[in-house]
Parts: C-alpha cells; structure tokens; sequence
C-alpha cells in the first residue's frame, strides 16, 4: 500500500490561511534577520494529522499519510497513488478556513498525476502465525540478511532497518501488530478483524526520498500506475541476501585482493575477525568487502543449523497479502 507521500500540489489558495505563526531569528540587536511561516497541521476525520503550508499563490506542499488521514489507519490500503492522492485532495479542499481554491487545471493536474514527489513510502504485509512469530523472524533476519551494499540491518527498538540514516532509501520490517498496540486506533475502529490481520502481519516498508526519486525518473506520480509501487518494493527486497547461506562465486572470489581473499576465509569458517585484526584493519577490511555484500561484523556460527533461512525465503517468495473482503465491507478502506 502507498503509505506516506509528501509532494507539492497544484493549488489555488489563500497563503495567509495555511501559517500557524512565525518561526523568527533575532540579531544581538533585537532587529530581524529572517522569519518563516509555520506549517498548518490538518486533522482528518479519524483525528489524523496532515502537513499543509503554502510554496506560493497556486502551490502547496502537503506531508503525511493520506490513507491513515482518510481511513483512521493504515493496517492495509490501495496501491494506487494518482487514486489516493485525488481522493485525499478533494477531502482536504472541503475543509473550511483553509483558504483552498483549487482551478478546473488544478484538478485536473491532480487526477492526471501531474505533480511532483519529494517522498514516498510503499509497504507489504506477509501473514505469520502471531506476533510472536512476526517478531521471532524479524529477529532472525536481523541475524542472517545482508543488503547488497548496505551490510546488516540495524534495530532502533522492535524496528530493523536498512540504509536507516540514507538520504536517497531505506527498508525497514516490524510488526505491524505491536504497532497497534502503542498506537491505538481510535473507538470506531475497534474492530477484531482489525486487530487479527495486523497481529499476523509482517510489514516491510521501502521508503523513496527525493535523490532517489529524481534519478529514477519516478518523482512525477503520472509515472505511478496502481502495480507499480508493490513492483518497487518487491525490486528493494530482492536485494536482500541471506548471509549465513551466502558465500561468493569463484568468479567474484577472484576479484578479491589476496588480503581480503584470506580475511573472507576466515570469516567463512567461523573466525571473529574484530578480535583477530587490529581495528583499522578490521573496519577496513569489513568496508571493502560490504561492496560485495559480506558483513564481517555478522560472525558465521557455522556449528549451528541453518534452520531459519528457509522461513525466511519462503515468507518473502509469497505474494503481499491483499485487502480482505471484510474490510469493504465494513468501509474499512477509502479506495
């Protein structure tokens, strides 16, 4: 599902009315050096917050989760941007005292997909038994699976993330149903069938920030057909390799300085090389050989039974879940 999107809209509007005071710095003097309009915060029905400020008279720039405004969460959505995006626009044009004004060019702009990217989250949800299950994986993969060129992943609480501090991409996986329980959803939605899927889900999430859109040519959302963020994602994940079942061909072996080639060796046997070399040459070495998409740091434990990379490569071969039948239903999903 597309998750958060922040992008610069074609739209008429009154400026004065999307500030929310003035963010100013003083000289020693006390006269101005410069001031900045703060950005308005806008509720959506489920009390959902949205970024909204003014770039000029027909432009502004909005920030947050379009479905989780529109639907109250974001437990599943809809794949398709240019959908969301139109849905969520006429939505926020409704609302009194923003000033919007939008042109019969501005909607349509908005329905062709003509506008710009700045940053784009897609995720996929796999089902597992439980939450247990969900964390137990997550876990796992932490331990065995390197992103080609980023090494590891790296945990900020229940999260792994990879490329966490990139300013172009990064990949994380959590479950979805210990967020929900930090993060309740509101009275309305307090639906069981709610709680199930998210219990059972693993979510994996590919985020997209303006570098990478731009030179990928993707940070004009015409270029978004409904299949193709599910298509990103699913490119991003595939770069994954499992590391205790991963070893270089002959072919890349060769590549290798005799040094490294060695340091490999060891490591492959199951030797720690952080207490075997000195530290620069450790860090060196783990730098040069992350570029082949080896992290040193992750120590072979080569007694033990590789036992949780088949669940993992059968997880991630499995299709995303779906948007269940129950939840158009009970007007769970906005589109």
């Amino acid at each position: 599902m597309i998750d958060w999107v922040s992008a610069v809209l074609p739209c008429k509007h009154s400026p004065e009315l999307l500030q929310d005071g003035v963010t100013a710095c003083l000289n020693a003097d006390g006269s101005e050096r410069w001031h900045v309009f703060n950005p308005k915060m806008v509720e959506g029905t489920y009390s959902d917050k949205i970024l909204i400020k003014s770039m000029s008279p027909n432009f502004i720039y909005v920030s947050g989760n379009p479905a989780k405004w529109l639907q109250g969460h974001n437990v599943f959505g809809t794949d398709d941007l240019i959908l969301l995006v139109k849905r969520f626009f006429y939505s926020l044009c409704q609302i009194e005292g923003l000033g919007l004004d939008p042109t019969f060019e501005n909607y349509k702009a908005i329905y062709d997909g003509d506008y710009c990217l700045k940053r784009i989250d897609i995720n996929g949800t796999w089902f597992l038994k439980d939450k247990a299950e969900v964390m137990a994986w997550i876990r796992s993969a932490g331990d065995k699976t390197v992103l080609a060129r980023r090494g590891r992943g790296v945990f900020a609480g229940d999260t792994l993330y990879y490329g966490k501090n990139s300013r172009r991409w990064s990949l994380k996986m959590y479950s979805k149903g210990h967020e929900l329980q930090k993060r309740k959803l509101s009275k309305e939605l307090d639906i069981p069938e709610l709680q199930d899927f998210a219990d059972k889900a693993l979510r994996i999430e590919l985020t997209l920030r303006s570098l990478e859109l731009k030179e990928r040519g993707l940070h004009f959302a015409q270029r978004w057909t409904p299949d193709f963020a599910i298509m990103l994602l699913m490119e991003a994940i595939g770069k994954l390799e499992m590391s205790n079942n991963f070893s270089l061909n002959d072919d890349k072996l060769a590549l290798l300085k005799p040094r490294l080639r060695l340091a490999y060796k060891a490591w492959l046997r199951g030797d720690d090389l952080r207490q075997d070399l000195p530290k620069m040459t450790y860090y060196r070495y783990r730098k040069e050989l992350l570029e082949f998409g080896i992290d040193i740091a992750n120590v072979q434990d080569v007694d033990k039974p590789i036992d949780n990379v088949v669940p993992l490569v059968r997880v991630l071969e499995a299709l995303p879940a779906s948007i269940p039948d129950w939840a158009y239903e009970k007007k769970l999903v906005v589109c």
